[in-house]
């Protein structure tokens, strides 16, 4: 039931509800709606560069004997294909040793496990790929990714040849599909991501990529010496250094499904809070205007929630509050489908009202592993 006079506290109520209801309202407006209208790309046959595509493999013989022949597959000229073995202890070892004899585009690299001693995560064997690697235009991916296409390669090194600023180009790696909930809730949590880092970066503020599907200048990374300010924490190959060296000219997206590279999901809630806390864990240390706008958007999605509910305490603004909830989502839905479908997971918008509260949790959690949590040895 509307009442047209509600009591001093309900009126509160209402009224943070409605200001974080605006608030979180503005993010659709001002970015996601540039990622719905980027123009789909054309690739223009040309004088492709030269491109080194470097893939770290620790243990992942099976998923290599997958990956290799759909890497040696690509349509493109003129590419290496550099694989650091990663101190591998399955016959990974010996499968790379062997191919790189027969195939020339092939080229390994072998970390041991005294190489390996006074580094944390994987940026030892990725700066090694780069130091191997022949070639100016860098693109990178995991051994348990397949392109989705054999074009891959042209549309994410496109942006090079059309802007010669261009030192950056960020991608998007989907996880496959399968009907257990966690994958539902990978996906979900993953595409969510994608839209953000896409989004804030067509606005012409880059804060991360995802190093599935990322690709950069060579001369970049030498340039500003690595992984050298964070070499001492595990995460953060990828989107530590795409905050640090990412700016609004020098960086560009590619969310042409071509050019989307899928991986595999975790199969349990274990294994994906294990991925999940190694990733949030890096976000502390991005830059301080990062922190401050993403802390900020979880920070107001959460007091939206809390507002509403604090409205069911008041019998006089109940009625109200589910009816701004309502207007919110009419307008806000609009936007994450076309979001969604911009990235071909259109399918997981009829779940976002769900997830949208979800995510309160998920922030929360995610955010105290954030500031107090300590680093493990990946």
């Amino acid at each position: 039931m509307f009442t047209l006079n509600p009591s001093f506290p309900a009126l509160i109520c209402l009224s943070l509800l409605l200001l974080f209801i605006i608030i979180q309202l503005v993010y659709p407006f001002a970015y996601y709606l540039k990622l719905i209208k980027h123009p789909k790309q054309v690739i223009i046959d040309q004088n492709w560069q030269s491109v080194s595509i470097i893939v770290c493999a620790r243990s992942e013989f099976q998923n290599l004997q997958t990956l290799v022949p759909a890497l040696l597959g690509l349509d493109y000229p003129d590419f290496e294909i550099v694989i650091v073995d990663d101190a591998s202890w399955d016959g990974s070892t010996r499968y790379l040793e062997d191919l790189q004899k027969t195939e020339p585009r092939i080229k390994a690299v072998f970390v041991t496990e005294d190489m390996k001693k006074q580094y944390v995560g994987k940026k030892l064997a990725l700066s090694l790929g780069l130091k191997a690697a022949k070639n100016e235009i860098i693109l990178l991916s995991d051994a348990d990714c397949i392109p989705n296409s054999n074009q891959w390669i042209k549309y994410m090194v496109e942006p090079y040849h059309t802007n010669p600023n261009i030192e950056i180009v960020l991608g998007y790696s989907p996880f496959n599909k399968t009907t257990n909930f966690v994958n539902l809730v990978a996906r979900m949590e993953n595409a969510y991501t994608g839209i953000s880092y896409l989004s804030y970066a067509l606005n012409k503020d880059p804060y991360m990529g995802v190093g599935r599907n990322l690709s950069y200048k060579r001369a970049l990374f030498f340039k500003n010496k690595g992984f050298a300010s964070h070499l001492h924490i595990a995460p953060g190959d990828d989107d530590l250094f795409i905050n640090e060296v990412a700016n609004a000219s020098n960086t560009a997206i590619c969310c042409h499904s071509d050019a989307f590279v899928t991986t595999k999901a975790k199969l349990s809630f274990a294994e994906w809070f294990q991925q999940k806390k190694r990733h949030n864990f890096a976000g502390k240390y991005y830059k301080k205007n990062h922190q401050m706008k993403l802390v900020f958007f979880a920070f107001s999605h959460a007091m939206l929630w809390f507002a509403f509910f604090a409205n069911l305490f008041f019998f006089d603004s109940f009625a109200w509050a589910l009816s701004l909830l309502g207007l919110y989502w009419l307008i806000k839905w609009p936007f994450v489908f076309y979001a969604f479908k911009k990235l071909k997971q259109k399918g997981l918008a009829l779940w976002m009202p769900i997830f949208d509260f979800l995510y309160v949790i998920y922030n929360a959690y995610f955010g105290f592993i954030t500031l107090f949590g300590r680093q493990k040895k990946w």
